[in-house]
């Protein structure tokens, strides 16, 4: 599919969004993300919705902003080289195909907007007033881990050092995988930033990792 088609695809997805009111909409990788992001928000908007264009760096982020929000629908949109994929979600997090809706055009347009600091309030919303001075922590994920982890406490190093934890997260921030003192755990949790922070408040009760426990978006519903 070439450009002019996916564009075109995106917006009319958009279209189809409009109608269930505010979209949160975020896009990393390339230029491309962001173009097909700005397609999806001018179809939200033609169709009557509010598209909220944020800055985070992955799709649980924009997951979590709108279940913090309310929003009934978040999508991101991820380029790696010439490819694309997406990721929309309901306002549980989980994976949806919206309906197709029949009917006369929105009798108004709907509004664009900007949310920054958006990996900033969901490590300070996760993190909360939990602080464990957790000690070094070596982090491989999206760039919102490093900051929920400072906030608990750890200090977060760029390499694997002695005595480190190793916190990864797949690249969407979905699920975390820790390694530490030998062992190997997946914290649950919502999100890869909600089992970091249950992680640091108990990490004795954590289960024990197990084989075919992968780092996964969440399931088509």
């Amino acid at each position: 599919m070439d450009r002019v088609e996916l564009g075109r695809e995106y917006y009319e997805l958009g279209l189809a969004l409009g109608p269930l009111g505010t979209v949160a909409i975020g896009s990393g990788g390339g230029p491309l993300a962001r173009a097909l992001a700005r397609a999806v928000g001018c179809g939200v908007a033609l169709a009557g919705g509010e598209a909220r264009f944020h800055d985070g760096g992955c799709a649980a982020c924009g997951a979590w902003l709108a279940e913090y929000y309310g929003f009934p629908v978040s999508l991101f949109i991820r380029q790696e080289g010439a490819q694309v994929e997406r990721f929309l979600l309901n306002g549980q997090g989980k994976r949806f195909t919206p309906a197709v809706v029949e009917g006369p055009a929105a009798p108004s347009t709907g509004e664009w907007d900007l949310l920054a600091g958006a990996d900033c309030a969901w490590a300070a919303n996760r993190a909360g007033e939990c602080r464990t001075g957790g000690g070094l922590a070596w982090v491989q994920g999206p760039a919102a881990l490093t900051l929920v982890l400072e906030r608990l406490g750890y200090e977060v190093v760029d390499r694997p050092l002695p005595g480190a934890a190793r916190f990864q997260a797949d690249r969407e921030g979905f699920s975390l995988r820790v390694e530490e003192g030998g062992g190997v755990c997946a914290p649950p949790g919502c999100d890869a930033l909600a089992g970091a922070v249950g992680f640091a408040r108990q990490p004795q009760a954590v289960p024990a990792f197990r084989p075919g426990d992968g780092l996964t978006p969440p399931p088509e519903v």
